[in-house]
């Protein structure tokens, strides 16, 4: 079995050089003062691995990953940028020649600084914002006229090939090609159809795959493409930047790897389609009893529309999920709806993988509930999920909950990653807490069609008194239902409905002296164009 169509495109296949062009449309509100702190350029020095995954101008899925060299004084140096678009196909990796950035005293390289973080190859340039949570981590979004996208920077440490010797699970998404419908829906132009995969692999010192799984769901079907064996496969780290191959009875997927570090490893689809990219982190051996935050994100194989959702699953640390869990969703913009008292079991760790059901619960199906089959593989980033009962397309990623309140008079980094009737959108913001009010700073790109950077952003969090770590945030820019995952980092559903938008995210205690914080993995919306049951943007 084979992924990747290109059947049904309407769009026009973009040259490397088109993608890479200047600003414009652009709204800033320059007469909000900012919030104070102590980052500055000197907080971004060194090598950062970067990924954003998002969608171009033309609502093409696409990702953009790499390493770029900053000097701490506001140059960039040198590096690696590439990207994979679902319409033009790959680009190979250019060599960044230069480029500029600006880190605020809030740790903001937004434009109210006086600049983003912009890159230079021989082709062009591209312009991203930033937010910092520490010197070795931050949230990032492409804001140019190209498209909207979400990820992350990471500060790398130096990685050999005998250092990632060892078990790794990763969680995959992207999209397997353009077609008319999605999950039997047609669309009434060209889609990108949601491709997700979650697997595990263990390498020995050369970099060969001696084992792994590998479960995939492809346009919320995963009839015969479940617990498949790894055959064949390797990781190498000789060139930069790195090759990985994994071969099962799905066919065999070829990829660029950006190491951050021995324990987390980044990936992006060299192959033309589909289009994959995403995190593979060191395995654990053992599903945390408790309770455990999640986020996922999908499609609503019933009604037609992209569906998120936030809550929080509690084992017990041999096979059950008790009632006490709970979750928020929101299904093609329809707001917030919640459900609590789900109950579900998992089985045993076999390879690295184990099958989780969970029983009554909702996964966008029109806002039923009802049983659903999962692919879980426990990992040091978290626990890998993705949906296999051919019931629908979700994926996401679960955290153990280790705290359950927001600290207060500290600074968050926030990154919103979202769909609405006429874009993608993807959100960057730097905000105070105080004792419950939110205020800060925020940027919006949809898109690429419309920019507005500096906007200000207030907002009240209130925590709930009856689910631990549950809390609802309530702004004019957009209103959340969160989780706390740990004291550094809460991750959220939003939950707009007038007029809709679905969207994930998390928001991130800043420290501008650590080397690294706790933070949440890339989470990204499976790619997927808006459907009907969406209206028009707020913005």
């Amino acid at each position: 079995m084979s992924f990747g169509s290109r059947a049904f495109v309407s769009f026009i296949a973009l040259s490397f050089l088109a993608l890479f062009v200047a600003c414009s449309s652009n709204s800033f509100n320059h007469g909000t003062p900012p919030p104070s702190g102590s980052f500055s350029n000197s907080n971004l020095n060194g090598t950062y691995v970067f990924s954003v995954t998002g969608s171009d101008s033309s609502g093409a899925s696409q990702t953009i990953a790499g390493v770029f060299l900053a000097n701490g004084a506001g140059a960039i140096t040198g590096g690696t940028l590439e990207l994979n678009n679902a319409v033009s196909g790959p680009v190979l990796p250019q060599t960044i020649t230069g480029g500029v950035y600006t880190v605020g005293a809030d740790g903001r390289g937004g434009f109210r600084t006086g600049g983003g973080l912009t890159l230079q190859t021989a082709s062009g340039s591209l312009t991203f914002d930033f937010v910092l949570s520490s010197s070795g981590h931050g949230f990032i979004t492409e804001f140019d006229n190209n498209g909207s996208g979400s990820g992350t920077l990471d500060l790398q440490s130096t990685v050999t090939q005998g250092n990632i010797a060892g078990s790794y699970a990763f969680n995959l998404s992207g999209t397997s090609g353009i077609g008319a419908s999605i999950c039997g829906f047609s669309n009434g132009s060209s889609a990108n159809i949601p491709l997700a995969t979650v697997g595990a692999f263990t390498l020995d010192a050369s970099g060969n795959v001696t084992a792994g799984l590998e479960d995939f769901n492809n346009n919320c079907s995963s009839l015969n493409v479940t617990n498949l064996p790894i055959t064949a496969g390797s990781v190498s780290l000789a060139t930069v930047p790195g090759t990985a191959t994994f071969t099962t009875s799905a066919g065999t997927f070829n990829f660029h790897v950006y190491p951050v570090d021995s324990t987390h490893l980044k990936f992006i689809e060299s192959d033309s389609l589909p289009i994959l990219a995403g995190d593979a982190f060191t395995q654990s051996a053992a599903i945390p009893n408790g309770a455990n935050v999640f986020t996922i994100a999908g499609f609503d194989s019933v009604a037609g529309a992209p569906f998120t959702a936030a809550g929080l699953f509690v084992t017990d640390g041999v096979s059950l999920v008790t009632n006490a869990s709970a979750e928020d969703i929101n299904d093609g913009g329809s707001g917030d709806t919640q459900v609590t008292g789900f109950t579900g079991s998992y089985t045993a760790l076999s390879g690295g993988r184990s099958q989780l059901t969970l029983n009554s619960f909702n996964n966008g199906a029109n806002g039923l509930t009802g049983n659903y089959v999962f692919a879980l593989y426990p990992s040091m980033g978290g626990l890998q999920i993705l949906e296999i009962d051919n019931s629908g397309t979700t994926a996401g990623v679960a955290y153990p909950q280790t705290a359950t309140s927001v600290a207060s008079s500290q600074g968050y980094g926030l990154n919103l990653t979202g769909a609405n009737s006429s874009s993608e959108e993807d959100d960057i913001a730097e905000f105070t807490n105080n004792n419950g009010s939110f205020s800060g700073l925020v940027d919006f790109n949809d898109q690429g069609v419309q920019l507005k950077g500096a906007q200000k952003f207030s907002a009240t969090y209130a925590p709930d008194t009856t689910i631990s770590g549950r809390g609802t945030v309530a702004s004019g820019s957009f209103n959340l239902v969160s989780y706390v995952v740990d004291s550094s980092t809460t991750v959220f559903v939003e939950v707009d409905n007038n007029p809709p938008q679905v969207g994930i995210g998390s928001f991130t205690l800043q420290n501008a002296s650590a080397a690294s914080n706790a933070a949440a993995a890339h989470l990204r919306v499976l790619r997927l164009k808006p459907g009907a049951k969406n209206a028009a943007k707020r913005h």
